[in-house]
This record gives C-alpha cells, structure tokens and sequence, in this order.
C-alpha cells in the first residue's frame, strides 16, 4: 500500500480516504497524535522531528505502531 503526502498529516489524511477510520485510531479529537501510538517516518521518531507536519519524502517508510504496556 502506497499512501502520498510531503508531510505525515497528508500522508494520514490520504490514508483516512483510502481507510476511512484509521485517522481516528492515529489522531486523537483535537487532531493530534495521540499519545500511546508511536510513529516514525523511516527510522525517525516523529515526535522529534516535527510531529504531524515531519517530512515524508517519496520512499519513504511510515510505521505506525501503538504502544504496548502491560505487567
């Protein structure tokens, strides 16, 4: 699956039209990244690279991967 955007909010929004829902799983109500999904854009955390509007040049990898806690 290929999803396009020059920022990780477009990418998600191109997402969200192709999967409708999945903008919710990622985005919390104020239309942030919600804080227990973790996100990179090939290796780079997203948090430390200008969150939603962090840079997805073509080829890029995007993961999106919820955290996980538990004892």
């Amino acid at each position: 699956m290929s999803s396009r955007g020059v920022t990780l909010a477009e990418v998600i929004g191109d997402l969200e039209r192709n999967h409708p829902g999945i903008g919710a799983r990622v985005l919390d109500d104020t239309g942030k990244l919600r804080r227990f999904v973790n996100v990179y854009v090939n290796d780079d955390d997203v948090r430390f690279e200008g969150g939603l509007d962090a840079p997805t040049p073509d080829g890029a990898g995007v993961s999106i991967i919820p955290a996980v806690a538990g004892g």
